[in-house]
C-alpha cells in the first residue's frame, strides 16, 4: 500500500525518454499493453498502470477519481508531462485527465474510447451469468474472438459475481456513461491519435469519426479486420503506428530529442 496513493499500486514499465502512460479498460489488464510498451521502450519511457478498479481504497467509483490516480502515479515516478493513453474506459480516464490536469499532458492515444457512445459490457449482465455467456459477451470485443482465451473468461465471471467487485463495475460503467464529453473536446489543445479498429463493435468507427471532427490537432488510423482492442488485436501495426505519431508530433508535443540508436 503506497502512502501517497492509498491503494494499491501496479504498474509495467519500459525504456526511457519520454514518457507514456497507457490505461486498460474496464475489464482490462495492465498486460494487454505489454507487446506495445516493448515497442516503444527504444526510444520512450512506456508506463502502464493498473487501474484501481476493483480496489476498494479507491471509494468513488468515477472517471475523475482513476484520472486524479494515474496524475498521483505520475508525480510518484517523477513524470511532470506525459502523452497519456487509453483504451475504452482508459481512454475516458485520458480525456479527463486532458480537461482536469492539461498542464500534464503532452498527448492523447485513443483506442476505442468511451465518452461519447459505447455499448456496454453490463447492461443485460444477469446475477449469475454463465461462462458461455461470458465468453459470448467478451467476443464482441473481437474480430478474432480466439484472443479470448478460458483463463480470461474465468477471470471475469469471477468478478461479475462478486458482489462487492460486481457493484463497482456498474459504478464505473453508470459514471462512464454519465461523463458525456462532447462538448468539451474543443478545449483539447495537445496532439491526438486515435487508432480504431474497422470492426469495433463497442464504439463503432463512427465514434472515432466523431472525435475526430471535434478535436482540434487529431489524427484518425483505422485497422482492418480489427474490434475494440487494437493493442491486443493487431499489436504490431498498433505500434508502429503510435511510434510514428509520437515522431511526428514530438515538437508540437514539446518532447526531447530521440534518443540516438531508437526505432524509426
Amino acid at each position: 500500500m503506497d502512502s501517497h496513493l492509498d491503494v494499491d499500486v501496479r504498474w509495467l514499465e519500459r525504456g526511457e525518454g519520454d514518457a507514456v502512460m497507457l490505461l486498460h479498460g474496464l475489464m482490462g489488464q495492465a498486460q494487454h499493453w505489454d507487446e506495445v510498451l516493448d515497442a516503444l521502450s527504444s526510444g520512450y519511457r512506456a508506463i502502464a498502470p493498473t487501474l484501481p478498479i476493483f480496489d476498494p481504497h479507491l471509494r468513488e467509483c468515477s472517471i475523475g477519481q482513476l484520472a486524479g490516480f494515474a496524475v498521483r502515479l505520475l508525480d510518484e515516478l517523477g513524470i511532470e508531462r506525459a502523452t497519456i493513453g487509453g483504451n475504452s474506459l482508459g481512454g475516458h480516464v485520458a480525456i479527463d485527465i486532458a480537461f482536469s490536469y492539461p498542464a500534464r499532458v503532452s498527448g492523447l492515444i485513443l483506442t476505442g474510447s468511451s465518452g461519447l457512445f459505447e455499448r456496454s459490457f453490463t447492461r443485460g449482465v444477469s446475477h449469475r451469468p454463465s461462462a458461455q455467456y461470458i465468453r459470448e459477451k467478451m467476443e464482441e470485443i473481437f474480430w478474432n474472438r480466439q484472443l479470448v482465451t478460458p483463463e480470461w473468461v474465468e477471470s471475469v465471471r469471477r468478478a461479475v459475481t462478486d458482489t462487492p467487485t460486481a457493484l463497482r463495475v456498474l459504478r464505473f460503467a453508470r459514471s462512464a456513461r454519465r461523463d458525456n464529453v462532447e462538448l468539451r473536446l474543443g478545449t483539447i489543445a495537445v496532439p491526438t491519435l486515435l487508432v480504431w479498429g474497422a470492426d469495433d463493435r463497442i464504439t463503432p468507427l463512427s465514434v472515432a469519426e466523431r472525435f475526430h471532427s471535434l478535436i482540434p490537432d487529431a489524427k484518425l488510423a483505422v485497422l482492418p479486420r480489427c474490434g475494440h482492442a487494437p493493442m491486443l488485436e493487431r499489436p504490431d501495426d498498433f505500434a508502429m503506428i503510435v511510434e510514428r505519431w509520437l515522431e511526428e508530433t514530438r515538437l508540437r508535443r514539446g518532447g526531447a530529442p530521440k534518443p540516438l540508436g531508437g526505432r524509426r
